[in-house]
């Protein structure tokens, strides 16, 4: 197939060199694919897994929009795979180009997407300047948060104003071109053909997470009434690194659900 986007690299991260299942994870805005690892320890052994290393990656310069969307680039990545992947996993920009490939690339669509933290706009949403504000307030929310993450055992060392400091320059590197990125895409699912995704498709989400609050939850479920859609009180934006152990559950019913047949797409057990 011909698209302006190429395929991004594909790295293998854990697993036989053969066997089913094969699951790809897709990493979010300015994350890198190695930030799988406390997720990829609790899955099976037996998985066959790989990380996308997406043009979003971190000290990306946003030039990747003028090449295609987040569903384009990863609708080539998985296109040239050797191995085509029987489940595809996506975290927040990552989860969303799951979404708009489901929804728009047929001819690449897995047995199964599990999508981590997405985010939504409900089609009837007006656009205004409030919304925008919000949409940069939970942006730099979503910052603060991973940057706690990644600090670990570290960040009790770290007073409020460090922290805070911190979290600016993260946010100054991604910048408003970055913001801009997520903003366009934050709008644009508002207008994706949902009703053309058949894959069997599962969502997770977290009470503590503002990426898809109350009405854009009920939202995408009104528009995806197939899919599977898990609110867990608890969960906050970077829930598949502080609650690794149980997103690699909700993730091991999944496939087990949609994969239960000894031979799959993806390999030769």
């Amino acid at each position: 197939m011909t698209r302006a986007a190429p395929a991004a690299p594909v790295h293998q991260v854990a697993g036989p060199d053969s066997g089913a299942p094969t699951v790809l994870l897709v990493h979010g805005m300015s994350d890198t694919w190695q930030s799988w690892r406390h997720l990829v320890a609790r899955l099976p052994a037996t998985w066959r897994l790989f990380a996308a290393e997406l043009p979003w990656k971190a000290g990306t310069d946003h030039h990747w929009r003028r090449r295609g969307t987040p569903g384009g680039w990863l609708a080539a990545t998985v296109d040239a795979m050797t191995t085509p992947p029987d489940i595809v996993v996506g975290h927040s920009l990552g989860a969303n180009a799951v979404l708009e490939m489901l929804a728009t690339e047929p001819a690449v669509a897995p047995r199964g997407a599990m999508l981590i933290a997405p985010f939504y706009c409900p089609p009837d949403l007006p656009i205004t300047w409030a919304v925008h504000e919000r949409a940069q307030a939970n942006f730099v929310q979503i910052i603060d948060e991973g940057l706690r993450n990644r600090l670990g055992s570290r960040l009790a060392e770290l007073d409020a104003a460090t922290l805070a400091s911190m979290r600016d320059i993260m946010v100054d590197r991604i910048g408003p071109v970055g913001f801009t990125a997520l903003f366009d895409h934050f709008t644009a699912t508002a207008g994706l053909p949902l009703h053309a995704v058949t894959v069997p498709t599962k969502v997770l989400t977290g009470g503590r997470d503002p990426s898809l609050d109350g009405p854009c939850a009920g939202a995408l479920r009104a528009q995806l009434p197939d899919a599977d859609i898990v609110v867990e009180p608890d969960f906050h934006h970077f829930c598949h690194l502080d609650r690794a152990a149980e997103v690699a559950r909700h993730i091991t019913v999944f496939v087990e659900q949609v994969c239960p047949d000894p031979a799959i797409r993806g390999g030769t057990p």
